[in-house]
């Protein structure tokens, strides 16, 4: 089986600062900052996304959506790495219910892009990835709560899943008669 062009595209995706500004002919002065943003958060860019960045403007909107910058290892008060309270209200790894009627399934942590603006920087993936066998728990969570009529597939990106997966859980949903609406949050058509 052939790679599908949105595979074949995450598959080949820029994660060197240095490429990206060469890509773009960018002045490399702000490289050093560019490796140690990136240190912490790392590049990931799809091509086809970076195609479409001005070359040689370090302002092109599109890039500064992904451009590593010392800015991001400014400590800022006020602020923190979990502005959206989500480790408070996150009962079963992959599940946040902060609101009434709906729920969010992080399916994985996996994003075509890495936008610098990410809320989820920081978000604990690695204890919240149900994986497949997790999905159990999920269902039984959502039988038991009638109230819920919205499931909103997060994470990273629902939709960097693979095909079969995303039709198995969602055939899953499928079978909770209270569960009205199906959700996904993706930046997959944009990239």
């Amino acid at each position: 089986m052939t790679k599908q062009a949105w595979q074949a595209a995450l598959a080949d995706l820029i994660t060197d600062p240095k490429e990206l500004f060469v890509l773009l002919a960018l002045s490399t002065d702000l490289l050093p900052a560019a490796y140690a943003a990136a240190e912490a958060f790392p590049l990931r860019v799809p091509r086809g996304f970076a195609a479409r960045m001005t070359k040689g403007d370090p302002n092109d909107p599109l890039l500064r959506q992904v451009l590593p910058l010392d800015a991001e290892l400014t400590t800022t008060v006020g602020y923190q790495r979990d502005p959206l309270q989500e480790t408070k209200v996150n009962p079963l790894p992959g599940l946040l219910h902060k609101y009434h009627g709906r729920v969010l399934v992080t399916l994985t942590s996996v994003c075509a892009i890495h936008c610098r603006y990410c809320f989820r920087r920081y978000f604990p993936y690695q204890e919240n990835n149900p994986g497949r066998l997790g999905w159990d728990k999920i269902m039984d969570y959502l039988h038991a709560d009638d109230s819920i009529s919205e499931v909103i597939l997060s994470g990273g990106d629902p939709l960097a899943v693979n095909d079969g997966l995303l039709r198995q859980f969602s055939d899953l949903l499928s079978t909770i008669p209270h569960i009205k609406r199906l959700r996904l949050h993706t930046r997959l058509p944009v990239v």
